[in-house]
């Protein structure tokens, strides 16, 4: 994804500019189904940091994961539009976007508490 910002009316009939296919060396990870989010992804040109996105359309909800330049990042990207719902964050590193679902890092996070719990009292 590429995006051109301009600021007077009807300014925004002109195509981005493509994006350069050079290969960069940042990793991300990607989705290739709704549940699978653990491909990797190599960014390219000017994509320094990994964004997820997450969706519900219709009560349907959906997460797109990949690679992402710091413009896109400090855009506001949030939307509503009826039933649509995006949200988005970005992070810099490699693979900082994690791969597990959204089940598997609320269960990691209730059994930290309750590990630190049962091995200190």
């Amino acid at each position: 994804m590429n995006i051109k910002c301009c600021d007077s009316n009807r300014c925004n009939i002109e195509h981005p500019p493509a994006l350069p296919d050079t290969p960069n060396g940042r990793k991300c990870f990607t989705c290739v189904s709704v549940s699978d989010c653990t491909v990797t992804l190599g960014c390219l040109g000017p994509e320094d940091r990994c964004i997820t996105y997450s969706g519900t359309v219709d009560g349907q909800s959906s997460t797109v994961k990949g690679c992402a330049s710091q413009s896109v990042c400090s855009g506001n990207v949030n939307s509503r539009l009826r039933e649509v719902v995006i949200d988005h964050s970005c992070c810099e590193g490699d693979m900082c976007n994690n791969a597990l679902r959204i089940g598997q890092s609320i269960l990691f996070l209730l059994l930290v508490p309750l590990a630190s719990f049962i091995l200190f009292n």
